[in-house]
């Protein structure tokens, strides 16, 4: 946890959509289309 504090360890991000598009991101996260971390932009 300690290094993820630290900012040693950074997470895989996959994609980014904004917020409009949560649907599209819920579905590809349950179909296992996402590789990574979806993130949600506001």
């Amino acid at each position: 946890m300690a290094a993820a504090a630290a900012g040693r360890i950074t997470p895989p991000i996959g994609q980014t959509l904004p917020l409009e598009r949560a649907a599209e991101a819920h579905a590809a996260i349950e179909a296992r289309a996402a590789i990574g971390k979806t993130l949600l932009l506001t």
